[in-house]
């Protein structure tokens, strides 16, 4: 790998370090590009409290945490480093419909967004991925997935097939079956379209292997997403580490994930910064 943009700080509340400390090892490690992309905020007043709540986001930064500390902080070490790697300001963010305003003005003071569906619109509320799946709520991920990258905001879909980690068939085991396959061709489709790179994504072989009819896999990136990536010869794919401590950055883990990468028929671009895409 020569290049990174999937860089969390402690300020997402689930991570430590902040930018100084991964560009040191990006710049050990032989790196040419990082993007620091931590968890962006998005206003209490764009949901139900219980929701903010529960999808814990009154753990993640907020505006002025954003303006004051987070820019800064990158502004700092591209100061610093830009003579040794190159620096890009990103975040990773939700999508809630109804706000492009707030998202553009977001994007007028960055490099670059990257979009992560952690939880998605219902028609009654805020449902959130890391929860049981099922072939209805699997769609409105999907939709929420489409909407987004619509707006052109969006330069990477991280962990784009997170949709699977909790999805059971009625036996209660994992399976992948038409309405999942049908949510990966829309999302996919969607990624072409808006020119936007699909993630595999570094963190989730952190997680504990889980068993898919006579194989062991990872939680995600799941293999029957990335083979239908393989159908579509336009579709542009990235790894992203994930990464929220400086001591992992390469690590074996991410070394594993480069491999992983390898088994599938399509080139992983890890070594341009032409991701850099305002919409």
């Amino acid at each position: 790998m020569k290049a990174n943009y999937h860089t969390h700080t402690k300020l997402c509340g689930h991570a430590v370090g902040m930018s100084e400390d991964y560009i040191k090892e990006a710049i050990k490690n032989n790196f040419e590009t990082i993007g620091i992309s931590d968890h962006g905020p998005i206003p209490r007043e764009y949901m139900s409290d219980i929701d903010y709540k529960n999808n814990y986001l009154e753990y993640q930064m907020d505006n002025k945490v954003f303006d004051e500390i987070y820019l800064p902080d990158i502004e700092k070490s591209i100061r610093k480093y830009s003579n040794k790697i190159k620096i890009f300001k990103g975040i990773e963010i939700e999508y809630l419909t109804g706000h492009d305003d707030y998202y553009r003005k977001l994007l007028s003071k960055l490099d670059y967004m990257s979009l992560g569906v952690h939880f998605f619109e219902m028609p009654n509320g805020i449902y959130n991925t890391y929860d049981l799946m099922n072939k209805e709520t699997v769609y409105y991920y999907g939709e929420q997935v489409v909407k987004a990258l619509e707006t052109g905001f969006f330069a990477i879909l991280n962990h784009p097939d997170l949709y699977m980690m909790s999805y059971k068939n009625q036996q209660d085991e994992p399976e992948f079956d038409y309405h999942c396959e049908q949510v990966a061709v829309r999302i996919i489709e969607a990624a072409i379209k808006n020119n936007v790179y699909l993630e595999i994504n570094g963190g989730g072989p952190r997680r504990e292997k889980i068993r898919v009819g006579s194989t062991m896999q990872y939680v995600y990136p799941r293999d029957e997403f990335w083979r239908v990536v393989e159908r579509y010869k336009e579709a542009k794919v990235i790894i992203g580490i994930d990464s929220h401590n400086p001591k992992e950055f390469y690590d074996n883990v991410i070394k594993d994930v480069e491999l992983y990468s390898k088994k599938f028929n399509f080139k992983v671009l890890n070594d341009s910064d032409s991701i850099i895409n305002k919409g």
